[in-house]
C-alpha cells in the first residue's frame, strides 16, 4: 500500500469517526419520531405538524409553514444586513486612514468582551423606549449589534490580505476608490464575504434566545422558538416524539446547508485571514 492511499484512508477514517456521532444523532431522532416502544410500531403521526397546527399540554403552535417563512425571512434579512455593513467597515478599517481609526477598533474589540446575557435588561428597557418590543426590528438590531464586531473583523482580514498594487493600478487606470472596491477588491475577498454569510446564515437559523425574550406572538417565531414553546413548557411530560419529530424537520436542512458551504469554511481562520 502506497503512503499517498495510507493517508487518504487515516484521513477518511478519521473524518468517519468524528461523522458518526452526527449520524447517529440523526437515526436516534427519526426512530423517536417514528417507533413506538411499546406497541413496537412505526407511525408518522407526530409528523402531522407539517400539514396542521399542534396543541400539546396547553402550548398551541401555529402551522409550521409559515413559521419556516419567518425563519427564512429573518435569517436572510440578518445576512444581507450584516453583510451590507462588515464589507464597507472592513474595507475602511483596512485600507483608509482616519482620525479615531484605532480607538474606533478597540471599541469593536471591547464589543465582543462583554457576553450578551450581561447586557440583556438593559437591552431590554432600551427596546421599551423604542417601542420594538414585539418587532423583528427590535430582534434584528439586538442580533447585529452582538455578532457585527466579529464579521468586521474577519472581513478586514480578507481585504488585508489583498495587495494595495491591485487597488493602486485600478485607480491609476481611472477607477474612483469606490469602483475599485467594487470590480477589483470585492472579487478577491468573495470567499471571506461567503464566510460571513455562511455565519450569520447560521446563528440567525438557530436564534432563539431572542426571540423568546421580545417576541411573544406565536405567529411571529422562527423555527427554533416554535421547538423552544414545547421544550421549556414546565411540569408537564414531554412528548419526545413530537419534540424530536420538530427537531428532525429543524435540523435536516441546517446539514444539507453545511455540507454544500464547508468549502466555505475552509477559507477562512480564526484570524480571518484567507487560507489556500
Amino acid at each position: 500500500m502506497s503512503t499517498t492511499i495510507l493517508k487518504k484512508l487515516l484521513v477518511h477514517t478519521y473524518l468517519l469517526l468524528f461523522t458518526l456521532p452526527i449520524i447517529g444523532m440523526i437515526v436516534w431522532y427519526f426512530l423517536a419520531a417514528t417507533f413506538n416502544g411499546t406497541t413496537g410500531q412505526f407511525s408518522l403521526e407526530n409528523f402531522n405538524f407539517v400539514k396542521e397546527p399542534i396543541e400539546y399540554a396547553g402550548v398551541h403552535l401555529p402551522a409550521i409553514w409559515p413559521i419556516v417563512l419567518n425563519t427564512l425571512v429573518y435569517s436572510f434579512l440578518i445576512v444581507l444586513i450584516e453583510i451590507g455593513i462588515a464589507v464597507p467597515a472592513a474595507y475602511a478599517f483596512s485600507r483608509l486612514d482616519f482620525k479615531g481609526k484605532l480607538a474606533a477598533m478597540k471599541f469593536l474589540f471591547l464589543m465582543r468582551s462583554f457576553p450578551g446575557i450581561t447586557l440583556i435588561i438593559a437591552t431590554f428597557f432600551i427596546l421599551v423606549q423604542m417601542n420594538l418590543v414585539n418587532t423583528y426590528l427590535g430582534v434584528i438590531l439586538v442580533a447585529i449589534t452582538g455578532s457585527l464586531p466579529g464579521r468586521v473583523y474577519i472581513m478586514k482580514g480578507f481585504f488585508d490580505e489583498v495587495p494595495w498594487d491591485l487597488e493602486w493600478a485600478a485607480m491609476v487606470d481611472g477607477c474612483s476608490r469606490f469602483r475599485a472596491l467594487m470590480k477589483v477588491l470585492v472579487p478577491y475577498v468573495l470567499p471571506g464575504i461567503g464566510a460571513i454569510a455562511v455565519f450569520s446564515f447560521l446563528g440567525a437559523y438557530g436564534e432563539w434566545f431572542l426571540f423568546k425574550l421580545f417576541i411573544f406572538d406565536d405567529n411571529m417565531l422562527t423555527l427554533a422558538g416554535y421547538l423552544s414553546r414545547l421544550v421549556t413548557k414546565e411540569n408537564v411530560i414531554m412528548n419526545y416524539g413530537l419534540i424530536t419529530a420538530i427537531g428532525l424537520f429543524y435540523t435536516i436542512p441546517l446539514i444539507v446547508f453545511y455540507i454544500f458551504t464547508q468549502k466555505i469554511f475552509l477559507k477562512v481562520n480564526l484570524g480571518g485571514a484567507k487560507q489556500v
